[in-house]
């Protein structure tokens, strides 16, 4: 039996020296993009119309058939009548007028129209209100063009040409007709075609707005292909006869080689004789609607057929790499698409992990993690000859790796990270590399009436208790791994927090007496005295739960843990600001606050009140500060006494009554202000 050696899909990379892949074979990014939201809906299980073929592929096409897609034209729109269908636009795009049809219609639509196309659609939509005429370079009959001409307003004339023959003929009929004129391609016209049309019409027409609009990865796979013609005996294109980019490439392959053979599957190849193919340095290439594993095949296939004449030595040694199920294996990564990985084993089958024997996070970008070339580890699952694949597991793999860790982990008290997958009847399921950990409701710290899916989908910390392997059971704790936590950021805050450190927080809860602040895992607090310099009853009129506050460490009692903060900095204390504005003799106004048998007190500036006591009221007797003033009144007075060691000030309205006579301070206004708390 012969080895069929695995390639690489790397661009002049030679297989035994006598096949050369191009790297920009198979699927484009559009067409990619179009089969991704195509299985996205058949896993819905919803009724699925195409409005014609995804893809030019009758392979692919019919595994769609299968799965309950349904292609129709355009024709039989009218005859779908299920609410719940979904209708898709393929990546070629589809008419503005079909598009509109449908919009109007209940049905559900999955556009798929390459973003390639979609900007085609949008130059000509804009330049068509003002050009007199829209030139078009491509197949007239494709449906891309059928798309891009319905975009083209009635006002513009707008013709199409296959190429530069056409466009002359055109242009020599039609002399010096056209000032305003616009050009796009077809994405996956012939590059050479369009720079051949570019050339004429520049010459032709200066003024002529011309958007290159070929798909990049069309142009590169052009590129790629005539090169590797030109180095190849033989070049295989691989895709279906009706798709226009495949043709394309076979046009490039068949001016640049021997012999060019298209082809659709790997049974084309057994339509010519194997001779021809020995010794000959070998090309294979691919439009951009053919999937991989169509390519795949073809690269077997003719690996066989080149490699038939291998020495006797070579074919012994080559019968001896077998595989058994349940077998750990090495293998390089040959190819990674969204669903699978594909990898080489050095055997004749080709070893294939779908994407739920990798992991079980659907949110898993397999093109982002793996990339061909890498070495992955697995276990052989099942062998299937008739496709020459063998079913491999890296998930069951690093599971028994994982049981391993896991065990140390318990072992060592270590808090691990797990993703929380879902809430199940009694706790949730926490994903762990590649195991599923139960975590018992109580055991997750979401209350007893909270929401039970306020966790789902987080990352969270866990600490491992119970383990075993032979019940395949393993239950964790993020509530013991909290507490380790916290218990850890408390020890590090306490290690190295000082006085008059700085920190902005977030306000915990808030109680009569002050507010408690998070620093981090650290609870201290503010007492309401130290909130701030304004007179105030309740915390709550200064700060909301879950706001943050800048604080400072005013006290700190690490050996009780307990941590008292401030606000309050003294370049906003308000006494400070009034000794700088205010002196003793100053004349002001003022609003009284507060009443007191003794007299009244009256804010100054906020944070800073006066005492107005009741010889200073009026220039009459009063039994009753309230004969005169009332809270919120606001009165002119003046500054006639200034105490900076106790933060006092006396004013009085009556020096202004009789400025001439000095304000009298008897002993009893002192003892009064002394006794009395200001409040």
């Amino acid at each position: 039996m012969n080895q069929k050696k695995q390639p690489a899909l790397e661009n002049g990379v030679n297989i035994n020296g006598s096949i050369t892949v191009a790297k920009n074979a198979g699927f484009c990014f559009g067409v990619k993009r179009a089969v991704e939201f195509m299985d996205a809906e058949i896993e819905k299980k919803s009724l699925i119309y195409s409005v014609g073929e995804l893809i030019h592929n009758r392979v692919f096409n019919e595994r769609l058939k299968k799965n309950g897609v349904r292609f129709i034209t355009r024709d039989q729109l009218s005859t779908i009548s299920e609410k719940d269908s979904t209708v898709f636009i393929r990546a070629h795009g589809e008419r503005k007028d079909v598009l509109k049809k449908l919009s109007e219609s209940d049905v559900k639509i999955v556009n798929a129209t390459c973003p390639f196309v979609t900007k085609i659609h949008d130059i000509v939509s804009n330049d068509s209100k003002t050009a007199d005429l829209i030139i078009i370079i491509g197949d007239r009959n494709h449906p891309e063009i059928e798309g891009i001409i319905s975009n083209v307003e009635e006002t513009c004339q707008c013709v199409c040409f296959s190429d530069s023959d056409e466009l002359r003929q055109f242009l020599s009929e039609n002399p010096d007709i056209y000032k305003n004129v616009t050009v796009v391609a077809q994405t996956t016209l012939n590059v050479s075609v369009w720079q051949e049309c570019c050339d004429y019409l520049k010459a032709k027409i200066p003024s002529v707005k011309i958007y290159n609009t070929i798909c990049s990865v069309t142009e590169k796979r052009q590129t790629e292909t005539e090169k590797i013609a030109k180095e190849s005996d033989i070049v295989i294109v691989v895709g279906s006869p009706g798709s226009s980019n495949t043709k394309k490439l076979f046009e490039i392959a068949k001016k640049n080689c021997e012999k060019a053979i298209l082809i659709e599957t790997s049974e084309g190849l057994k339509d010519y004789p194997r001779e021809i193919f020995r010794g000959k340095n070998i090309g294979i290439t691919a439009g951009a609607s053919t999937p991989f594993s169509i390519i795949q095949e073809v690269i077997y296939t003719m690996t066989d057929l080149i490699n038939e004449e291998l020495s006797f030595a070579e074919m012994l040694d080559s019968t001896f790499i077998t595989l058994n199920q349940g077998e750990r294996v090495t293998g390089t990564i040959s190819a990674v698409t969204p669903a699978e990985i594909h990898v080489d084993l050095k055997i004749k089958h080709t070893g294939i992990i779908p994407f739920d024997e990798v992991t079980d996070d659907s949110s898993v970008d397999l093109m982002k993690e793996y990339s061909p070339g890498d070495k992955i580890e697995a276990i052989v699952v099942k062998f299937n000859d008739s496709e020459g694949t063998v079913l491999l597991s890296k998930k069951r793999i690093d599971s028994i790796k994982n049981w391993e860790r896991i065990n140390d982990t318990l072992d060592s008290g270590e808090i691990v990270n797990g993703k929380v997958k879902e809430a199940i009847k009694g706790g949730y399921i926490v994903l762990y590399d590649a195991l599923r950990v139960f975590v018992p409701a109580s055991q997750s710290g979401v209350p007893m009436n909270g929401d039970a899916n306020s966790i789902v989908g987080k990352t969270v910390p866990m600490k491992i208790i119970e383990v075993n392997k032979f019940k395949k059971r393993v239950i964790g704790s993020i509530k013991q791994a909290s507490r380790v936590i916290n218990k850890q950021q408390k020890e590090n805050f306490f290690a190295t927090a000082e006085i008059g450190q700085k920190f902005t927080g977030t306000v915990r809860s808030i109680v009569p007496y002050g507010v408690f602040v998070d620093l981090g895992g650290v609870d201290g607090m503010v007492h309401i005295s130290q909130l701030t310099w304004n007179r105030i009853k309740d915390p709550s009129e200064v700060v909301k739960v879950g706001q943050k506050l800048d604080v400072y460490i005013r006290e700190i009692d690490k050996e009780k843990k307990r941590i008292s903060l401030g606000c309050k900095l003294d370049e906003d204390n308000p006494w400070t600001k009034f000794e700088t504005n205010f002196k003793v003799g100053d004349v002001i106004d003022v609003k009284v606050v507060n009443l007191f048998p003794f007299g009244a007190f009256a804010e100054i500036i906020p944070g800073v009140d006066g005492l107005i006591h009741i010889s200073q009221v009026s220039d009459k007797q009063l039994k009753s500060v309230s004969e005169v003033l009332n809270p919120g009144d606001v009165v002119e007075v003046k500054i006639t006494a200034i105490n900076s060691e106790e933060n006092k000030v006396s004013l009085s309205a009556k020096a202004l009554l009789n400025d001439s006579q000095p304000a009298i301070h008897d002993s009893e206004t002192e003892q009064s202000e002394s006794e009395t708390d200001r409040t």
